[in-house]
C-alpha cells in the first residue's frame, strides 16, 4: 500500500470542511472593519448584477474565531485560533429558474487586507461553500485576501454528493434539473466573481487590486472553465488535478469493475496494491534513478498478467495473484475501449493508488474474505442522472454495446454545458491574464494524460500558449494537495507571474515517495521532463528540466 489515508480523506482534492465558531470574550475590544469600521449588514450595498435577484444579505462579525478542521479529511493539523472576519452571505435567484443560490464572502479586517481577491472553487459534485473552506479559503484569507465561494444552488456537504443519489440533478422524474446544471459547470462561477468583488468594492471602498481563483479537481474544471468562458473575471488562475474532458474521463473509474464483474470474482484490497507496487518497482528506475517514483510512465511497459500465479504478501499471509487482478488493473491502466477496440478515453498511471474509495477499483471484504466492488460514485450518478436520465439504472449491467452508446451520448448532448475542454484560450490571452495547472501522474481518481491532452490540443492552437498558461506535471503527486510529492505553495508562483511578471519555469515539490521518504525537487513546465544528472535523489539539486 502507498499510502494510507482516511476513506473519505482527499477526495476530489482534500476539499470539504466543516466551520464551527468558538466565541471569544465579548469583552474583548472591537475590531475595525471596512471602510467604515462595521460589519453591518445596512452598511454593505446590495450587489446589483443583471439577471439576478437578490433575496437576502446578511454580515456576521467573528472575532477571535477558532476554525476547527473536520477530521474526516485526515488532516493532522490542529485549530486555527484568532481569525477575525466579517461573513456576508448574499443569496440570490434566477427569476423562472426555481433555483436558490448563496455566495458567501469572508472579508479580513482593512487593517490585514491585502488589496486583493480570491474566488475559491468546490469539489465532486460539490460546487463549493464553506464546508469546503478548510483547503483554500481560510488559508487565503490568512494571507489578507477577500475570499468569495458559492454553493451553486444544491448542498455544500461533501458527504451528501458521494451517496447513490443526487435529487437536486432532476426537476421531475426523467427530466435533468437544467438550471441547476448550468449553475453548477459555470454559471454560479462567473456570478460569484461578480457580486464577491462588488462586496469587496463595498466593504472596503475600493475595488480589489488583483482578482484570484483557485480550485482543485472540480475547482480545477471550473477554473479551466472560466478561462474558456469568462476570461476577464480574474487576472490569475490556479488549477490543480482539474476534472477537465469531464464527459469522458468519469467512464475511466467505471471501466475496471466491469472486467471483475464478467467473472463474478473481487479480489482483496492487498492484491491491487501488490499488483501496483511490482509495477512501480518494475518502472522506478526508467528515469534513471531508483527514488520511488515513476517519473516516465511513458516508458513503463509493466504487464501485470506476468505477476499470476506468482506469491505475495497479503496481511502478513501469503496469497498467490490471479489472473481477475491482473486483468483488472490491465483496465484501469489502459482506460475504456469501444466494442470494437477503439480508445474512449485514458487510463491511470501504473504507480496510481488505483485501489480506494476515489480510485477506479474499489473492492470490499467481509471476516470471511468474501469481497464484493463498488462503483466509483460521482461517474456512476453521472451516467445514471445525467446521460441515461434514469436514477434506477444499474450502470454495471450495461452492454458492450449500450455502454459505447451511452459514453456517445455523453459528450454529444453535455460536453458544450460541462465538458470544459475548449482549447482555443485565444480571450483569455487578450484578457492578458495567467493561468497555472498542475496534475498529479499518480492520480487515481482523474487520468492525467487527459490533461496532457488538453495541453496538447491548447499549443496546437497556439503555440505561444505558455506566455499565458503554463502545465506542470508532478511525478509521485496523486489526487489530493497533500500526499505525494505535491507543489508547496503554486499560488504564490501564480501571483508573481501576475503582478511581477515572474513567469514561472519550474514548481517546488515536497513529499513523501511510495517508500515513505521525505524527497524535495522542482517539477518542470510541460513538455520538458525531469531528468536525473547525478547526486542525493531527495534533493532538488539531482534534478534538471529536459
Amino acid at each position: 500500500m502507498f499510502y494510507s489515508r482516511p476513506a473519505v480523506s482527499c477526495l476530489w482534492a482534500g476539499f470539504a470542511a466543516s466551520v464551527r465558531a468558538k466565541w471569544a470574550d465579548p469583552a474583548l475590544s472591537q475590531v475595525a472593519f471596512g471602510a467604515n469600521g462595521l460589519c453591518e449588514t445596512d452598511l454593505i450595498s446590495y450587489p446589483e448584477v443583471e439577471g439576478l435577484q437578490i433575496l437576502s444579505l446578511s454580515a456576521t462579525e467573528l472575532r477571535n474565531h477558532t476554525f476547527v478542521r473536520n477530521p474526516m479529511l485526515g488532516s493532522k493539523l490542529g485549530p486555527i485560533e484568532g481569525i477575525t472576519l466579517c461573513n456576508v452571505s448574499v443569496i440570490y435567484t434566477h427569476p423562472g429558474w426555481n433555483d436558490t443560490i448563496r455566495i458567501t464572502t469572508y472579508l479580513p479586517p482593512v487593517e490585514q487586507y491585502n488589496g486583493k481577491f480570491l474566488a475559491n472553487g468546490g469539489g465532486g459534485w460539490v460546487t463549493g461553500g464553506e464546508y469546503l473552506a478548510e483547503i483554500t479559503m481560510i488559508p487565503s484569507l490568512l494571507r489578507g485576501f477577500a475570499v468569495s465561494t458559492t454553493d451553486g444552488g444544491h448542498s455544500d456537504n461533501m458527504l451528501d454528493q458521494l451517496g447513490s443519489d443526487l435529487p437536486w440533478a432532476h426537476s421531475s422524474p426523467g427530466n435533468i434539473n437544467w438550471p441547476l446544471l448550468l449553475d453548477f459547470s459555470y454559471i454560479a462561477l462567473h456570478e460569484m466573481s461578480i457580486v464577491g468583488k462588488a462586496l469587496v468594492e463595498s466593504f472596503y471602498g475600493t475595488a480589489p487590486k488583483y482578482s484570484y481563483f483557485y480550485g482543485a479537481s472540480t475547482g480545477g474544471r471550473q477554473a479551466h472553465m472560466l478561462a474558456q468562458r469568462y476570461p476577464e473575471d480574474f487576472d490569475g488562475i490556479l488549477a490543480a488535478f482539474p476534472a477537465i474532458n469531464w464527459t469522458k474521463f468519469l467512464w475511466s473509474a467505471l471501466w475496471p469493475i466491469r472486467t471483475m464483474d464478467k467473472t463474478g470474482t473481487y479480489p482483496r484490497p492487498c492484491e491491487f496494491d501488490a499488483i501496483s507496487a511490482a509495477a512501480l518497482k518494475a518502472c522506478d528506475g526508467l528515469d534513471g534513478v531508483e527514488d520511488g517514483v515513476i517519473s516516465m510512465p511513458s516508458r513503463c511497459h509493466f504487464d501485470p498478467h506476468v505477476l499470476v500465479g506468482d506469491k505475495f504478501d497479503c496481511s502478513g499471509a501469503e496469497a498467490t495473484f490471479t489472473s481477475v487482478a491482473a486483468d483488472t488493473a490491465f483496465a484501469a491502466w489502459t482506460g475504456p475501449r469501444s466494442s470494437t477496440g477503439e480508445f474512449q478515453w485514458h487510463g491511470f498511471s501504473k504507480d496510481a493508488h488505483i485501489w480506494g474509495p476515489i480510485a477506479s477499483i474499489l473492492t470490499t471484504c467481509d471476516d470471511d474474505d468474501k469481497c464484493v466492488g463498488s462503483l466509483f460514485p460521482i461517474s456512476d450518478t453521472w451516467v445514471r442522472y445525467f446521460v441515461a436520465k434514469n436514477p434506477g439504472l444499474d450502470v454495471r449491467t450495461l452492454s458492450h454495446q449500450q455502454w459505447d452508446d451511452l459514453f456517445l451520448a455523453s459528450t454529444n448532448e453535455f460536453n458544450s454545458v460541462i465538458g470544459t475542454s475548449d482549447p482555443d484560450l485565444s480571450r483569455f490571452r487578450r484578457a492578458e491574464a495567467k493561468m497555472i495547472t498542475w496534475h498529479g501522474m499518480a492520480d487515481q481518481a482523474i487520468p492525467f494524460n487527459g490533461t496532457v491532452d488538453y495541453a496538447k490540443r491548447m499549443l496546437e492552437k497556439d503555440p505561444k500558449a505558455y506566455d499565458y498558461y503554463r502545465l506542470f506535471l508532478a511525478p509521485g503527486a496523486d489526487h489530493s494537495m497533500d500526499w505525494g510529492l505535491a507543489p508547496t505553495d503554486p499560488f504564490t508562483a501564480l501571483v508573481d507571474w501576475v503582478e511581477n511578471g515572474k513567469s514561472p519555469q519550474t514548481l517546488r515539490v515536497a513529499g513523501l515517495n511510495a517508500y515513505g521518504t521525505h524527497m524535495e525537487r522542482d517539477i518542470c513546465m510541460y513538455p520538458q521532463v525531469q531528468h536525473y544528472a547525478g547526486g542525493d535523489p531527495t534533493l532538488p539539486s539531482s534534478f534538471i528540466c529536459i
